[in-house]
């Protein structure tokens, strides 16, 4: 019993060390720039890892008489060597967590977006239970440029068409925001909508960009229209892909421009992506639900409001489509390299545009009321 109580006691110390390391080592890291945060961790990192390999070796070669600082025999060689481990698995975690923000998310983070992000991977309830690998295993697969598309037989008759639109996409977005350094994407067909949402969860929508694993995602509603060009089907199924790949770019872009990706809000993600899924494709201005754009901030936000009748990303196209017939479509490249400027995009909007998300609100449904009435509709 006694051995055991001494066990225990042992462990929870242990357990305290990793708590008091891991908040130690969170107070200290969102201190920092990610860039600083990364050089730190690699040296600690090696730091413990080659005294953990010394202390290994001592104890092998004291044959029982070890000591190190006030560590002594065997239980004090294990002690140690436990203490070094427990530190440098915190500083690999931290290590990780600073490579991925750098690579995904940009370098100018507000002390409580670190302090989200280094806590994230903590959070079990945020895992998600997307499993890709899955999807694709038994697809077929197709290149085109840094595009790899899954898709299964009966569906091989789509990729002309998808080819020839992720062209298209391609040019729009490099007129938008300039060359862009690609990664590898994959891009996954779904047989339906059902299918999509089996698959993901997604709720009422047809397609989708996982930033994280850089993967789109499709859903074709209807193959034979889809195939023999007749519309809505087709054109849904076209703008649904230039709608998602400019997601891709645009995210691109913005962590090229060193910013935090959700730094720009999900609206003008959204309205981007409309755009350029719309592009050059007239149609009727129809009422809709308007929502505050200062509401439509984050990904939650905007579920809460498309899930309850909001046409928020009508809303958003509408937006973008005034700031560009105001300014061309420079305007959007400029509205993010703005904000990288300042790390805020309220300021850097105001810079480029000359007026606030606020009087953005009051002007863009007159101004989408008024192109309507100039233009004809497309279908």
């Amino acid at each position: 019993m006694t051995i055991l109580k001494k066990v225990c006691k042992k462990i929870i110390q242990f357990l305290c060390y990793m708590i008091f390391m891991l908040m130690i080592s969170l107070f200290f890291y969102i201190l920092f720039s990610i860039k600083v945060s990364l050089v730190i961790s690699s040296f600690l990192i090696a730091c413990t890892f080659g005294l953990l390999c010394y202390l290994i070796f001592r104890m092998i070669r004291s044959r029982g008489n070890f000591k190190f600082l006030f560590f002594k025999e065997i239980s004090g060689g294990l002690s140690v060597s436990l203490l070094t481990l427990i530190s440098f698995v915190v500083s690999f975690y931290f290590f990780s967590v600073n490579l991925i923000i750098s690579t995904e998310f940009g370098q100018n983070l507000t002390i409580k977006e670190k302090l989200e992000l280094y806590t994230l991977p903590l959070q079990t309830n945020n895992t998600s239970t997307t499993d890709y690998n899955k999807m694709k295993k038994d697809k077929k697969r197709a290149t085109h440029k840094n595009v790899t598309i899954y898709y299964q037989n009966h569906e091989k008759e789509l990729l002309p068409i998808i080819k020839d639109v992720l062209n298209k996409a391609d040019q729009v977005t490099t007129d938008l925001f300039g060359p862009i350094n690609d990664n590898e994407i994959d891009l996954i067909l779904h047989s339906s909508t059902d299918e999509l949402y089996e698959k993901t969860s997604l709720k009422q929508t047809i397609g989708y960009f996982d930033d994280p694993n850089d993967i789109i995602g499709v859903a074709i509603t209807d193959l034979p229209s889809i195939l023999s060009d007749e519309m809505p089907q087709s054109f849904y199924f076209s703008s649904t892909i230039m709608h998602e790949y400019t997601h891709y770019r645009l995210q691109a872009f913005v962590k090229e421009q060193g910013l935090y990706v959700y730094r720009i809000p999900l609206w003008f993600h959204e309205g981007v992506a409309e755009y350029v899924g719309m592009y050059n494709v007239d149609h009727r201005y129809f009422p809709f639900e308007e929502a505050d754009f200062k509401k439509l901030v984050t990904h939650n936000d905007w579920e809460k409001f498309r899930l309850n009748d909001f046409d928020v990303y009508t809303q958003s196209y509408y937006a973008i489509q005034f700031i560009v017939n105001q300014y061309g479509e420079s305007i959007i490249k400029t509205i993010i390299e703005e904000t990288a400027k300042v790390n805020d995009f309220e300021k850097g909007f105001s810079t480029a545009t000359g007026f606030t998300i606020e009087e953005l609100q009051k002007l863009y449904v007159k101004d989408a009321k008024k192109q309507s009435l100039n233009k004809p509709a497309n279908f």
